[in-house]
């Protein structure tokens, strides 16, 4: 099986084995979904590939990447504002040895 199209709910999924330029000899499901503006490598094909059990795949994974779209953002601090460093002593930080041993 070389391609599928189908429908679900009011999206039509279009999916085709082919092969990256960045993976030479991979081929991949490749997936164009009305209302999108590209295409997505999904995931890589398999050798039990079959549209009874590609669906559902493509389905799950098109539903995971429009929630992943609806999460907030994650907004990190630069990386320039790292934590300071401890001072010596203070938990964490090793503690300079002056050479003797302490007398019990």
């Amino acid at each position: 099986m070389k391609a599928l199209e189908f429908q679900e709910g009011d999206r039509t999924f279009t999916c085709k084995a082919e092969s990256s330029p960045a993976t030479p000899g991979t081929l991949w499901w490749w997936v164009s979904i009305t209302g999108e503006s590209q295409r997505y490598a999904a995931f890589r094909t398999e050798e039990g590939d079959a549209p009874l059990n590609l669906r559902p795949r493509i389905v799950a994974y098109y539903a995971q990447m429009v929630a992943d779209r609806e999460r907030p953002r994650e907004i990190r601090t630069h990386w320039g504002k790292r934590p300071s460093k401890p001072e010596p002593g203070e938990t964490g930080s090793p503690v300079k040895s002056t050479g003797t041993p302490e007398k019990p």
